[in-house]
Formats: C-alpha cells, sequence, structure tokens
C-alpha cells in the first residue's frame, strides 16, 4: 500500500513538475525569446536544468508543449462561447478571444512555431478545436447571422491574420491595433452584401495532418 501511494506522489510531482516548467518557459519566451537559456526556464520554474531535459529534451519539445497548451486554452474558450445565447456573440468572443491572446505571444519565432504547430503529436489537439469552430460556425449560419460559405478552419486563418499584426516592425503601433481589423473581419463574416469567395476554404485535413519536412 504504501509502495502504490508513493508511486502516486511521485506521479503527481513529476506532473507538477512538467506544469510548472511549461508555464515558466512561456512566460520568458514571451519575456525573453527563443534564445533564452533553459537555466533561466529551470530556475524560473523552480527545478533543475536535469529536470528539464528529461521531461523537454529538446526545445522544440517544450514548444510543442506549450502549443499543446494553448490548443487546450482554445478548446475551452470555443466551448465556452457555444453556451453564448446569441450564436454571433459565441463567434464574435472566440475570435476576439484567440486574437488577443495570440497578439500577446511574441515570444517564439513565427518558423519555430509554425514547425511545431503542425507536429503529428498536436494531430489530436487541432482536430478538437477545429470541431468547436466548426460548431460555432454551423451554429451562427444556422441562426442566419453569418455568411454561408465560411468554414470552421476559416475563423483560425483569419484571427492569425488578425494576430499577426504585431508582427510588423513598426515600433509606433497601439498594441490593441488588432481590434480594428477583427472588426473589420467580423463584418466580412456577415451574410448582408457578402461576395462569392474565391478560392475556397483551405482543406481541413490539411490542418489536421500537415505534411512536415
Amino acid at each position: 500500500m504504501a509502495a502504490a501511494e508513493s508511486a502516486t506522489a511521485l506521479r503527481a510531482d513529476a506532473a507538477r513538475n512538467r506544469e510548472r516548467i511549461v508555464a515558466a518557459a512561456t512566460e520568458v519566451f514571451a519575456e525573453r525569446g527563443l534564445e533564452a537559456s533553459t537555466a533561466e526556464i529551470a530556475a524560473r520554474a523552480g527545478v533543475g536544468e536535469a529536470t528539464l531535459f528529461r521531461r523537454f529534451p529538446t526545445k522544440d519539445d517544450l514548444i510543442t508543449a506549450i502549443i499543446a497548451v494553448q490548443f487546450e486554452q482554445s478548446a475551452e474558450l470555443a466551448s465556452s462561447c457555444l453556451e453564448e445565447e446569441d450564436p454571433w456573440r459565441g463567434v464574435e468572443r472566440f475570435l476576439s478571444g484567440m486574437a488577443e491572446r495570440a497578439a500577446d505571444d511574441h515570444g517564439m519565432s513565427g518558423a519555430a512555431k509554425e514547425r511545431c504547430m503542425a507536429s503529428p503529436a498536436l494531430a489530436d489537439a487541432r482536430g478538437r478545436v477545429l470541431d468547436l469552430t466548426s460548431q460555432l460556425v454551423r451554429r451562427a449560419q444556422k441562426a442566419g447571422v453569418m455568411r454561408e460559405d465560411v468554414a470552421g478552419q476559416d475563423l483560425m486563418f483569419l484571427m492569425a491574420a488578425v494576430a499577426s499584426l504585431g508582427e510588423l516592425p513598426f515600433p509606433g503601433l497601439r498594441a490593441d491595433l488588432w481590434k480594428r481589423y477583427l472588426g473589420i473581419v467580423l463584418d466580412g463574416l456577415r451574410p448582408d452584401g457578402a461576395s462569392k469567395l474565391r478560392p475556397g476554404a483551405p482543406s481541413r485535413k490539411l490542418i489536421e495532418f500537415p505534411e512536415v519536412e
């Protein structure tokens, strides 16, 4: 019995360490970028570097873990938005929340984040978020408040486009400028005056199971 309790305690301790490392890495990358040292991340997490490397042998492993948490947070947000009484308000709150979170995430370089974002290890997480965004879209379309030629994956690309404003090399731009362009995007999702979109929406399969080199 004591051995079983000890094993359970060890697993719980390992899980807490992992969570602390991911949280610390998220903060340190946001402050210092990917050039931040593993020693700094370990110190912020309150663990030794050996513990960090045991959990995350490479920096890509650590970035993938951060993105997995972000996917989980996105799924939680989408689920909450599906409970909105007003379907349009659900779409609006989802896009706003996602864009704001992404606009604040400048710690990881685009190349590194994109490489890990397409990781096969994240296929289930991507699929879950796509399922929920598709539900948001279908619900709004059924209510007649969203144009009929929009797919769930379109929301993901639109959010990414709005959030990328923070990567522009113009230091004088307002931090909340993304809200202006999100407003334009939301107006474009409305059915009134919509013109036919070409080309069509990107394949969902392309997002869930990208071919990575």
